[in-house]
């Protein structure tokens, strides 16, 4: 399936964990039309703190990324927060999705490169 993944690492298993949910719980809630800040809401929580801890667990990935630069990891830092507030209110159905996250491009030959991504998937659905 497309979108946010539940990987050993990924910002979603602190979401859940921090809504009190299983991530098979979160993800069908979800996939039923419910955006983060729904359930977040539902759940009695607060949305702002779940910010948070999205944004610590994307720290926490990218810290230990040691490919990166100081400068290049403070880039795709600033590039997910961005995006997190866009991920808190979309909406999304069954296999369709939305997920943040980084990477690294290798250059070969004369000079240097490096590349930065992160991005969405399609279907996301903001209300």
């Amino acid at each position: 399936m497309a979108g946010m993944g539940f990987g050993q690492s990924s910002p979603m298993i602190a979401v859940a964990s921090y809504l009190g949910l299983s991530q098979t719980e979160l993800q069908e809630r979800l996939q039923s039309g419910e955006s983060l800040a729904d359930v977040t809401e539902a759940q009695g929580k607060s949305v702002s703190e779940l910010k948070d801890a999205m944004v610590s667990e994307l720290m926490t990935n990218l810290d230990s990324d040691s490919t990166l630069s100081s400068d290049d990891r403070a880039a795709a830092a600033e590039q997910m927060k961005s995006r997190i507030d866009m991920m808190l209110d979309a909406t999304r159905t069954r296999g369709e999705g939305m997920g943040i996250g980084s990477g690294m491009g290798m250059h070969s030959g004369a000079g240097t490169g490096s590349g930065m991504g992160s991005g969405m998937g399609p279907g996301m659905v903001t209300t």
